[in-house]
């Protein structure tokens, strides 16, 4: 997809289709400038995307929540073609927009990092920093930036200090300063089946190997911790978030499980192993167990009681089916 503007204007050359995901749908527009032409659900599953935090951050929109995301996703994917990839970083947003600008006017894409609550096409109320677009371009008159996000299928004009605004937070575990990366080129070396697959084995690690508060390991800290929950003055909303970041935020549904079945489908086409095995249908039973944990969250919100057995039975319901997938997953 392209795009021209006024004569006055840096014309970006811009490749973009809409996704799910933020991170993985712009890492799969990057990689389509850079030539490499991967699905986004491809992308998710060389990023080992799959992860589980329980986090209880200050500042946010809610006392308690849950990422089902892996953190640090971006950069393994991105590694897979430059192996010494790391995010450009900045002491302040002056300078941080100076060098985007820089790279812009050279004809460099950028990815970016950025907070939902700056950025004006969401009309958001509330923070939700670390969400990943994309800028092409931007406009010498009005010093506006052109990006591409997500599930909207053309450039957006964001003003430049709006972006310079969004480019940092504070927030934990979502802290950035800037982050940026914008390469001059990428390209694979190697096999992409070899890098698939450690992929796999790296994230089914990463479900097993947690800590109280991530991995599988997390879900019955959750569990222990749903009193907390209950005795909150406004856990409804705290629970019409956690379907949110379960079902609707940007995971393809399912907590994100959805999303990296079809990475495991499109891997079996290229690995007998992976096409012999049950990871594919293990993981759409995952997927299946987020959705209900998900939509009993929903239920709670709407309700006069908080649900704690019925919470309890569908968290025990995901920590069993992410458990018979990491499992198998380790010895395929």
């Amino acid at each position: 997809m392209s795009t021209s503007l006024a004569p006055s204007e840096t014309s970006p050359r811009f490749t973009h289709r809409t996704g799910n995901h933020c991170g993985s749908s712009a890492i799969r527009d990057l990689l389509d400038f850079h030539g490499i032409l991967l699905s986004e659900a491809f992308c998710f599953g060389l990023g080992s995307g799959l992860g589980i935090s329980y986090l209880t951050p200050s500042g946010a929109p809610v006392p308690y929540m849950v990422h089902v995301r892996s953190l640090g996703f971006e950069e393994r994917v991105l590694q897979t073609f430059a192996p010494s990839m790391a995010w450009s970083t900045f002491a302040s947003a002056d300078v941080a927009m100076g060098v985007l600008e820089e790279r812009l006017d050279a004809g460099f894409p950028a990815l970016l990092l950025t907070d939902i609550f700056h950025l004006p096409y969401y009309g958001s109320r509330t923070h939700f920093p670390g969400h990943a677009i994309m800028a092409w371009g931007r406009s010498r008159e009005s010093g506006d930036v052109f990006v591409t996000d997500t599930e909207r299928p053309g450039l957006l004009a964001v003003p430049r200090d709006k972006l310079a605004l969004a480019r940092f937070s504070s927030q934990e575990p979502f802290r950035h300063q800037g982050n940026m990366y914008s390469p001059d080129s990428l390209q694979l070396t190697g096999s992409l089946c070899e890098a698939a697959r450690a992929a796999v084995r790296c994230n089914a690690e990463l479900l097993m190997n947690g800590t109280l508060c991530s991995g599988i390991a997390a879900l019955g800290h959750w569990r222990e911790q749903l009193p907390l929950w209950a005795s909150e003055a406004d856990w409804r909303w705290t629970a019409r978030f956690a379907y949110q970041l379960i079902e609707r935020r940007g995971t393809g549904g399912g907590g994100f499980r959805k999303m990296y079945a079809d990475f495991l489908d499109e891997l079996a086409l290229l690995d007998d192993d992976i096409r012999r095995s049950t990871l594919p249908a293990l993981m759409r039973e995952s997927a299946a167990a987020w959705t209900q944990l998900a939509l009993t969250f929903k239920t709670a919100s709407e309700s006069e009681r908080f649900p704690l057995i019925e919470i309890e039975a569908a968290l025990t319901a995901v920590e069993h089916a992410e458990s018979l997938y990491a499992r198998a997953a380790l010895q395929t």
